[in-house]
């Protein structure tokens, strides 16, 4: 038995803002957006809008193609409220009433993860034959335009995939993951949780902060390291991988992985259309090269990408 991607869609709020409309607000010019983080314009929901009316309509739309799922993940960063999970949500809103559901969070590398999880499921559980992976992200809410750079990446956006059983030798051939907590506080929303909880006067805790420079001083290293040798323990190089599907933290760190060996043409990047969508940016990625047609029966896409943690994350998974 294998394991088949037989659906990925996106969707995206429709509200559109583009760099000249943010450069006043963070005091930068539009050409410096462009230049320094790789977005022309992101999605912007509107301040009434919920996340998970969003994350069920792109689900609806996959489940529609396929079918209905044995078990929902939800694989997001920013939860719709503490409790209970969102993936209770999204099933209410679908209306798949006895249906398990669960979230996993690992960042922006939330999805990569839910297919190594949703992969391991239908390996090992005959009761589970499709496996439903969907969020919705509206990280523009977490926006801190105390600081441009990490202000002007975030964009809104949903995504969702159907993973299902088939036969035949399709799908998630290696996976690695490797978490370097001595990074953990270059990129935080500190808010949230019992440290700074949502009781305490609102300040920049409940807000996203990034320490561009640095994070990319600590990754671009590790994730040389790490890519050398996830490849070499799958018995690959860099020309073997047909397609490179990444999370899209910023235009400069997708740059980065020509050095690893991977040329721009093979890498997909929707960065400049959508900016950073946290955990729906990977699936969001690859639902536009599946929309392209970039992907054919037997390739090997790589699905990789760095997370907050700071999370590297890698997987071969043969189409």
């Amino acid at each position: 038995m294998g394991v088949r991607i037989s659906a990925c869609q996106l969707a995206v709020p429709p509200g559109t803002e583009d760099n000249s409309q943010l450069a006043a607000r963070i005091g930068k010019t539009a050409d410096w957006i462009l230049l320094s983080t790789g977005v022309e314009h992101r999605r912007i929901a509107d301040h009434d809008d919920d996340p998970i009316e969003l994350a069920a309509k792109v689900a609806q739309q996959v489940i529609e193609e396929v079918g209905p799922p044995d078990l929902l993940i939800y694989a997001g960063a920013i939860p719709r409220q503490t409790l209970p999970d969102s993936s209770a949500h999204v099933l209410g809103r679908l209306g798949l009433s006895g249906v398990p559901g669960f979230s996993v969070n690992a960042a922006c590398l939330s999805f990569a993860v839910a297919v190594r999880s949703a992969c391991a499921v239908l390996e090992s559980d005959p009761a589970v034959n499709r496996v439903l992976i969907c969020c919705a992200e509206f990280a523009s809410r977490g926006r801190n335009f105390t600081q441009p750079e990490s202000a002007a990446l975030l964009g809104d956006g949903a995504a969702a995939a159907i993973l299902e059983s088939c036969d035949g030798e399709c799908g998630l051939k290696h996976w690695s993951m490797q978490t370097f907590p001595e990074g953990a506080d270059l990129t935080e929303v500190r808010g949230g949780g019992l440290r700074h909880p949502f009781t305490e006067p609102s300040g920049t805790e409940h807000l996203f902060e990034m320490d561009g420079p640095a994070l990319l001083r600590f990754t671009v290293p590790r994730m040389r390291r790490f890519l050398n040798s996830f490849l070499k323990d799958a018995g690959l190089s860099p020309q073997d991988i047909d397609l490179i599907v990444p999370h899209q933290p910023s235009g400069r760190a997708l740059e980065v992985l020509e050095l690893f060996g991977f040329p721009n043409s093979r890498v997909v990047n929707i960065i400049r259309d959508y900016g950073n969508c946290v955990a729906a940016s990977l699936p969001m990625a690859l639902a536009t090269a599946m929309q392209e047609g970039r992907i054919n029966r037997g390739d090997l896409i790589l699905l990789t990408g760095t997370a907050a943690g700071v999370s590297l994350a890698a997987g071969v998974f043969q189409w």
